[in-house]
């Protein structure tokens, strides 16, 4: 029989860029950690959260550490060889909160990429979970039989492991989903997490769409 069709293959198209790093030095995670613990301007989310300032880039216990977010940050940029002058981390702060504690799905606004530490993640601790950004993509929800987030039909997260990071596009949505039923939790520590804002200086000067970052 003569085949009347040749099929040529499957592109994947738009896909997200997410980078996936790990910090293996405990003694800066320890470091950090105990620094986050010491501040004591916070500010309490719920009975079971709090966040610190959202300028701890500028403090001087935590240099060591930015200058490892924005190497980390330098090496995604490369990669997408996105033209600059320079990039630098426009907020960083910590999350604290029991094991178990929802963050709702929510964007980064104001910022180009983002980034996650996890600094302490007990027992149960649930990772950052990452959705399919294109609303068009969630018109027709079908069941799949090995569902792929590279494609279509799954969201993707990580294990949360200490010491991991993940560096984001910030128009990407995320949340923290609660713990599943059955699953044991270290309810005698608290998830602790570092989030970070990354923008470019750049001048764009592009025919109708000319912008200055600074």
């Amino acid at each position: 029989m003569t085949e009347k069709v040749k099929f040529n293959g499957m592109t994947a198209l738009f896909a997200s860029p997410v980078f996936v790093s790990e910090i293996t030095d405990t003694r800066i995670l320890d470091n950090v950690v105990e620094d986050i613990l010491k501040l004591t301007d916070g500010i309490s989310t719920s009975a079971s959260s709090w966040a610190t300032r959202d300028d701890l880039q500028t403090l001087p216990e935590f240099e060591e550490l930015t200058n490892i977010l924005l190497g980390e940050a330098e090496r995604a940029l490369d990669i997408l060889t996105i033209n600059r002058d320079s990039h630098y981390i426009s907020c960083m702060w910590a999350n604290i909160a029991t094991v178990g504690r929802v963050h709702m799905e929510h964007i980064h606004a104001n910022s180009m990429y983002s980034g996650v530490l996890y600094l302490q993640s007990p027992k149960g601790s649930q990772p950052t979970i990452f959705a399919d950004p294109r609303p068009g993509a969630q018109m027709l929800q079908p069941d799949y039989k090995n569902p792929n987030p590279a494609i279509l039909g799954a969201r993707w997260g990580t294990t949360g492991k200490r010491g991991e990071m993940i560096i984001f596009p910030s128009w990407l949505p995320h949340s923290v989903q609660p713990v599943p039923p059955g699953v044991a939790t270290d309810d005698n520590k608290e998830r602790i997490t570092l989030s970070f804002n990354v923008m470019i200086k750049a001048n764009i000067d592009d025919y109708t769409k000319k912008v200055s970052f600074k």
